[in-house]
């Protein structure tokens, strides 16, 4: 090895180990929640570890490519169920993706230091290092793009067709990683033109190293082709609801020059405001690295001709598409696979500054900006944005919280938490995934302040964690219906109270008053056990108040609905509805999907009076029928007797006072 060789291998070795090091010490100062998408995928990938699923593509969440799953397999399997699971996945990414943009520098530009200063860039690249701590898919894109390139130049310098294979199964795993990465096809097909157009002499070589290439490619995305083939909605959902506000606006045009002026100027101007992205707003290259940057982008146009220019700017502009065609531009994860064309960029920047500068003193300066930027990356990456009090609410620490309280219940506990709820697209993951699959069972989440849930018969304890600032309500319910109750304060911000949590001790039974006890079963899902009508002489313009008690006999996947009617004389258009009230239970924070058998629902339903209803006598009714999808379809209801009541039952006359 001769000398120049040996100290760019340390050198390369150095910038592997900074990256290295900053990938694992971000794992350890990782903010202590977990998002949504994050956990989503570490509980697909639990099912994929139980063997249990083998999916081709996942289609919860709104559907995404599998390979980040498969990949959060292994250290689910070696390290167990920890949050962080996920996010080791995305640091090795992140890492490989460092060693393969220095292998791309070095195949597109041989004999120079581009390939390293490029690994130096995107390690310490606050834009990288935030996806490389990330535990979903975009950083994925990162090493298959790299990967792809490197093998497709060294195919063509060498005319060995192992690197062309090697960058086939690059670009295929790319295709199975992330949606934006369905734009990158078009950067080693510019590659490839570029270089059959520079180099007449080798063609043939050439193309047949590209269809290998692309052979590979094919095989590997194969699969998941005829799963969209099959089921060609889900290659075009996700794809839909991202750009229907550019793509699916009136003026398409303006909205994608607007948008790729706001993903430029991410670059320097104002950046992602995401804080799971990024410290909100800050641009994506400091001082330093977008004066490095572009001075290598016009080097490159200085040397328009050549094949490696073509590549590199075909990858910049292609890599940055995702996020102009799609809504909230900047957006720094879908356009994450063109950071290795922009580190390697900024590295041909560096090499020329240092070669026009010349002097000592101008090479100290080039040193000093790479440093400083280097350590600015450090401040603003583990001391700004890992401090930021954003960081609680964007990656879901609540949920963390949450979980981590109900944890400590007894075995067998009913656990609930409030005031959340599980929305119709199912947004509790993160609970969902540090409680376990068992627990979460026993799980049930609802918005104290709308409503109460109770267990009618305490067996084996109950557990509640009550966001306090949010939820007054429930601790008293919980004082009136049980004796015994102990409290706990759990975790305080700024000093204040923020989660409690209350255990009601085995063996207890609900005692929940109301005002007409009153029987009556709804099917086989849910029981009247009494109500309360607050409204004694209502007057037009009134807000009446119906208070029922529920009691829950079964689980069900179906969404019912409850509709209470005041009923009166026949209108001139025939309707005798004169106001109604249709409601999920629980203000829809505690739907019918989520229910257990044996527990308390406590809800309230208002009822608005007409300012110009009539006075006089009506009739109040109450029902259940199936929501979404359903057609309307009522429940039959049941007296104590077993005798049938219709689809709806009477409760009690009203009386309408004149106003």
């Amino acid at each position: 090895m001769t000398l120049a060789k040996r100290h760019r291998f340390v050198l390369s070795a150095g910038v592997l180990l900074i990256a290295a090091g900053l990938r694992l010490w971000h794992i350890s100062q990782s903010p202590p929640g977990l998002y949504l998408d994050e956990a989503f995928h570490l509980l697909q990938a639990q099912e994929i570890a139980r063997g249990e699923a083998l999916p081709v593509f996942i289609t919860g969440n709104n559907g995404y490519e599998p390979l980040f799953v498969y990949l959060a397999v292994i250290p689910l399997k070696i390290l167990g169920p920890v949050a962080w699971a996920g996010r080791l996945v995305a640091a090795w990414a992140g890492l490989i993706g460092v060693a393969l943009t220095m292998r791309a520098g070095h195949e597109l530009f041989p004999g120079r230091s581009v390939g390293m200063l490029a690994g130096l860039v995107l390690a310490t690249l606050v834009w990288n290092l935030a996806f490389s701590r990330f535990g979903s898919q975009p950083i994925l894109a990162v090493p298959t793009a790299a990967g792809t390139l490197a093998g497709l130049w060294l195919g063509a310098r060498t005319g060995n067709r192992k690197p062309f294979a090697l960058a086939g199964v690059s670009l295929g795993l790319g295709l199975d990683a992330y949606l934006g990465f369905r734009l990158f096809p078009a950067i080693p097909l510019a590659a490839g033109l570029a270089l059959l157009a520079a180099r007449p002499e080798k063609r043939r070589e050439l193309a047949t190293g590209g269809l290998l290439a692309a052979a590979v490619a094919a095989l590997i995305f194969a699969p998941l082709a005829l799963f969209f083939i099959r089921n060609p909605h889900w290659f075009f959902n996700r794809f839909g609801q991202t750009t229907a506000e550019t793509l699916g606006a009136g003026n398409s045009g303006a909205a994608l020059a607007a948008n790729s002026i706001k993903t430029i100027g991410g670059l320097f101007v104002q950046g992602d405001s995401n804080w799971r992205h990024n410290l909100a707003g800050r641009p994506a290259l400091d001082v330093a690295q977008a004066f490095f940057f572009l001075a290598g982008t016009g080097v490159c146009l200085r040397q328009w001709r050549r094949p490696e220019t073509w590549t590199l700017l075909v990858w910049l502009i292609v890599g940055l598409s995702p996020s102009m065609l799609t809504f909230q531009a900047p957006h720094f994860g879908r356009a994450i696979m063109a950071t290795p064309a922009i580190a390697i960029l900024a590295a041909i920047g560096i090499e020329n500054t240092w070669k026009w500068a010349r002097s000592r003193a101008g090479h100290m300066l080039i040193a000093i900006a790479v440093i400083l930027s280097t350590a600015l990356t450090v401040n603003v990456f583990f001391g700004q944005w890992a401090s930021d009090p954003h960081l609680f609410e964007f990656f879901e620490v609540q949920q963390a919280w949450i979980a981590r309280a109900l944890k400590t219940a007894p075995a067998d506990s009913a656990l609930y938490a409030t005031p959340l709820h599980i929305g119709y697209y199912h947004d509790l993951w993160p609970i969902e995934f540090f409680l376990g699959r068992e627990a979460y069972g026993r799980f049930g989440a609802f918005n104290g302040q709308a409503c109460s849930v109770l267990p009618a018969h305490v067996t084996a304890g109950a557990t509640y964690a009550v966001i306090a600032p949010d939820d007054p309500n429930t601790p008293a319910v919980l004082a009136a219906a049980f004796s015994g109750v102990t409290h706990r304060t759990i975790d305080s911000l700024a000093g204040t109270p923020y989660l409690d949590v209350y255990q009601i001790p085995a063996g207890r039974t609900a005692r929940i008053q109301v005002a007409t006890p009153r029987r009556i079963d709804f099917g086989d899902l849910v029981r009247m056990v009494g109500y309360t009508w607050t409204a004694a002489s209502p007057r037009p313009g009134d807000v009446a108040q119906l208070k029922v008690v529920w009691e829950t006999k079964q689980t069900t996947p179906i969404d019912y609905k409850v509709f209470v009617h005041l009923i009166g004389a026949p209108k001139a258009d025939g309707t005798i509805i004169y106001t109604q009230r249709d409601a999920r239970p629980c203000a829809d924070t505690y739907p019918t999907r989520q229910w257990h058998p044996g527990e308390l629902v406590i809800d309230t339903y208002s009822l608005a009076l007409p300012a110009d209803l009539p006075s006089g006598d009506y009739l109040l009714k109450i029902g259940w029928y199936e929501g979404e999808g359903g057609a309307g379809s009522r429940l039959p209801a049941f007296d104590e007797a077993g005798q049938f009541l219709g689809d709806s039952v009477l409760l009690e006359p009203v009386q309408i006072s004149a106003p």
